[in-house]
């Protein structure tokens, strides 16, 4: 009598538990994130925004995802990296919340190297970031980041861009009205990844 309560209770608890495991499974293992697989950070790349259509677009600037690529990646040590994969990667590093302000964003941190390499681009003025994998052009999932990760995030762009003014005045809690994109005061002579600068490209 007793092994067929414990069995029944057994089944009960399979008949429960199985249809959340069901729903829950694929939701994980289709997390955005998921993407990143075993790559480390590797760069900080500083971006900003191309109102350039891709036909028009010069051969010798670099672009993510639309966003123009100004001067060269700034590459991360291992301590920086792993800071940033645990940040990232954190039970709590992204929420539900949808910002009001249009994405803009500044920075883009590198998973990975050469062609099978990822971008993370970062906005501080919205908190979301946006995947874009390997060999693409387009965002393939934007997420929004919690404080902790914003703290994260942003500290080792400041230790990373440390002459950079734009990124250096960027607050640690977002600014609840819409700001400028630490995009827009990139300095003129700032070199740009195909070699040329700012200002010649203007």
């Amino acid at each position: 009598m007793k092994a067929a309560t414990a069995n029944s209770r057994r089944s009960l608890w399979a008949l429960c538990i199985l249809p959340i495991l069901f729903h829950i499974a694929p939701a994980l293992a289709a997390s955005p994130l998921a993407v990143l697989g075993d790559r480390a950070p590797t760069a900080i790349l500083r971006v900003m925004p191309s109102y350039a259509p891709p036909n028009q677009r010069l051969p010798e600037f670099a672009f993510i995802a639309g966003y123009e690529v100004i001067g060269q990646p700034v590459p991360l040590d291992a301590g920086q990296a792993s800071a940033l994969l645990a940040a990232v990667k954190a039970p709590d590093a992204f929420d539900d919340t949808e910002p009001e302000q249009r994405m803009m964003p500044g920075i883009s941190y590198r998973f990975g190297a050469g062609a099978d390499a990822i971008e993370m681009l970062v906005c501080f003025g919205c908190d979301k970031v946006a995947i874009i994998p390997p060999g693409a052009d387009k965002i393939s999932d934007t997420l929004h980041i919690t404080q902790p990760t914003r703290d994260a995030l942003l500290g080792l762009a400041k230790k990373l861009l440390p002459n950079d003014e734009a990124i250096q005045s960027l607050p640690k809690v977002r600014a609840t009205k819409p700001v400028p994109p630490p995009s827009v005061p990139v300095p003129k002579d700032a070199p740009r990844a195909g070699g040329a600068t700012a200002s010649e490209g203007q």
